[in-house]
């Protein structure tokens, strides 16, 4: 049962249920999308210091940050919208009630729907687990990584800051991902990722930037 107001920053379709079910709640988006079609409620002002103190003054909202890029949302955190920013976790995801316990202790974890976490996995504030993922135990995933649609993470692996799983890529278990490390969809990664790489392919390999 949601209890405060809210809005959303950024576009993500798969919400849109949500939103439906909350819309007495949900005061619209905020965005600098340009396009005016929006499928999941009315912009109420773009990500600037002044629209939202605007918004902050007129409805004190809680802020659910759905931009896919993690520095941005650390950003955004950071600058603007700081404790308004809120967990939003799906309940139709298996989550060991473990690891709810310790996400409560954190702010602006977004969990979409289908997801599967297991025990001792560990989060921290920003991160973005999308649609269909599976996060398997002992799992460590740091501030303000995003996991992309259909990722897998097996067992022991840890995931850098500000690092970025592209969609069905697969992890093996007890491998180390740097911070700023983008992994290419559908990549299998086998050895550890040093930071700031970009690797893809199966098995992933680093890409010449």
């Amino acid at each position: 049962m949601i209890k405060n107001k809210f809005c959303v920053v950024g576009i993500d379709n798969d919400i849109e249920d949500y939103l439906y079910n909350n819309q007495s709640k949900y005061i619209g988006l905020i965005t600098n999308y340009k396009n005016k079609n929006y499928k999941i409620g009315k912009k109420i002002g773009s990500e600037n210091k002044k629209d939202w103190f605007k918004i902050k003054k007129k409805h004190n909202p809680d802020v659910h940050i759905l931009i896919d890029e993690g520095a941005h949302r650390k950003i955004l955190t950071d600058k603007i919208y700081k404790t308004n920013v809120k967990n939003l976790i799906f309940h139709n995801s298996l989550i060991d009630r473990f690891v709810i316990k310790n996400i409560k202790k954190k702010n602006g974890i977004v969990i979409q729907k289908l997801c599967f976490i297991s025990s001792n996995v560990k989060l921290g504030n920003g991160v973005k687990i999308n649609i269909g993922c599976q996060i398997h135990h002992d799992v460590k995933i740091n501030d303000y990584s995003t996991i992309a649609p259909g990722a897998i993470i097996l067992g022991s692996v840890t995931v850098g800051k500000n690092s970025y799983i592209g969609a069905n890529a697969t992890i093996k278990q007890g491998i180390k991902i740097g911070n700023n490390v983008l992994v290419g969809a559908g990549s299998t990664v086998i050895k550890n990722v040093e930071s700031n790489e970009v690797v893809a392919g199966n098995p992933a390999k680093k890409i010449n930037q």
